[in-house]
């Protein structure tokens, strides 16, 4: 009898350290998952927003290079795109409402994707003849006239925003947004604002960062740097009761502490990008 005690008091210990081994395993994976994800959101959209405004030299009058002039970037605090379908180019194109920090930010970034000899080009070429840049999602996509310059040009513009539990990206080549990245919860987009718009003395230097201005504001020539934040959830239900109650705490983009009791594992991260088109 005592000899069976002690084995059933083994095999328990047992059991239990390989349980805990076990949910300890699975959380950890949880882990790299949500860490994957993010770095996977983030570089999409840093790849993006590092090339907000470029546009390629067309010609040159009086000594002065000739430019496709357009909005390099935009978004809505707090609210997502009336119209996903529409140009950076439409100046109010958020929809309305109070800001809500329970709701996701949106972001829309602007460059031209230049195809030069040799099929070089700032983007993936594809397209019928593989000589076409390619959107967000690997669509070629229409040019865009410009009535300044009275040609054509490839007008590279992605909307970012949060929908049902993932990151979607909106580009001109498709009819409606589709997700890129699962499990991101949120989105919060801040803008480092320079004293100056260009060609002004400081207009290379950060003086705060603030959320979206508010369409067709003249702040938004400021923006000179993004700073991304984005939640992302695990997958699956990894945290018992147990350790809900510690594991199951976070620290959200807005920097303020939060819990949830439903299983899942959350995390934020954050990266910033500076507009190199945009400094003097």
């Amino acid at each position: 009898m005592v000899a069976l005690a002690i084995g059933l008091a083994v095999v328990g210990a047992l059991a239990s350290a390989y349980v805990a081994s076990f949910a300890n395993g699975r959380r950890s994976d949880a882990i790299a998952q949500m860490t994957e994800d993010a770095a996977l959101a983030l570089d999409i959209m840093r790849q993006q927003v590092a090339q907000a405004g470029f546009s390629q030299p067309h010609d040159s009058i009086g000594g002065s290079l000739v430019l496709h002039r357009f909005p390099a970037i935009s978004g809505c605090a707090a609210a997502n795109f009336t119209d996903l379908r529409a140009s950076i180019l439409v100046p109010d194109n958020c929809r309305p409402g109070a800001i809500d920090p329970a709701v996701s930010d949106s972001l829309e970034v602007a460059f031209e994707s230049s195809v030069l000899a040799g099929k070089a080009s700032n983007g993936i070429l594809g397209g019928t003849d593989g000589a076409e840049p390619l959107d967000c999602l690997g669509n070629s996509f229409p040019k865009t006239h410009d009535d300044a310059t009275g040609d054509d040009f490839w007008l590279n513009d992605s909307k970012f925003y949060v929908a049902g539990g993932s990151l979607l990206c909106h580009g001109p080549g498709n009819p409606a947004g589709a997700a890129v990245v699962q499990n991101v919860e949120m989105l919060q987009v801040t803008y480092g604002m320079a004293a100056a718009p260009p060609g002004l003395p400081g207009a290379g230097q950060i003086s705060w960062y603030g959320k979206a201005p508010p369409p067709g504001s003249p702040l938004w020539a400021n923006v000179i740097s993004v700073n991304l934040c984005v939640q992302v959830r695990s997958a699956a239900q990894v945290l018992d009761r147990s350790v809900t109650g510690t594991l199951g705490a976070w620290i959200d983009c807005r920097n303020e502490p939060r819990k949830a009791d439903d299983g899942y594992l959350r995390r934020t991260f954050t990266t910033t990008i500076v507009l190199q088109n945009r400094l003097p």
